[in-house]
């Protein structure tokens, strides 16, 4: 019993810990490929740590044969638990981007890997979605008589 009350404690936590991580992947703007993978190891490496003093605190590996059944069963329980936990970590990241944020691809200006700059060309990063989706700022930069105003000039509104 005390296995499985380990292990809810554990999808719990990894579910709150995912729900900040992507607001910290958007205040650093990291890519966001490499933060899925580095949430990934992270949430992997909290449940074998987790898993390894659970099997220490039932007698660990120097007394397997006492508790032989019940060490198995831990460690093929808490296995399975460690790659459902990361999945489904991976897959609340995916949503709660999706909802707080927009992912946005760029092209980062001036690589040339031949001269030993960057190594990447494109990059995604996490954008606000008033940022992208203001529909408000689209149908203001047009003015009365359906010109387009030019984009890097704000329109003032009168009063």
């Amino acid at each position: 019993m005390n296995t499985v009350i380990l292990f809810i404690s554990y999808i719990l936590i990894s579910m709150v810990f995912t729900w900040k991580f992507v607001d910290f992947i958007k205040s650093r703007q990291w890519d966001i490929k490499s933060a899925r993978l580095l949430l990934g190891i992270f949430i992997f490496i909290i449940g074998l740590l987790l898993l390894s003093v659970r099997v220490a605190i039932l007698g660990g590996i120097d007394n397997y044969e006492a508790y032989k059944n019940e060490i198995a069963l831990t460690l093929i329980f808490g296995v399975i638990i460690m790659f459902v936990v990361t999945t489904l970590s991976l897959w609340v990241m995916y949503l709660v981007r999706k909802m707080k944020y927009m992912e946005v691809t760029f092209n980062i200006p001036g690589n040339n890997s031949e001269n030993g700059s960057l190594s990447e060309s494109k990059m995604t990063c996490l954008v606000d979605r008033d940022q992208v989706l203001n529909v408000e700022k689209v149908f203001t930069t047009i003015d009365s008589k359906r010109k387009l105003v030019h984009r890097d000039v704000d329109l003032i509104e009168k009063d």
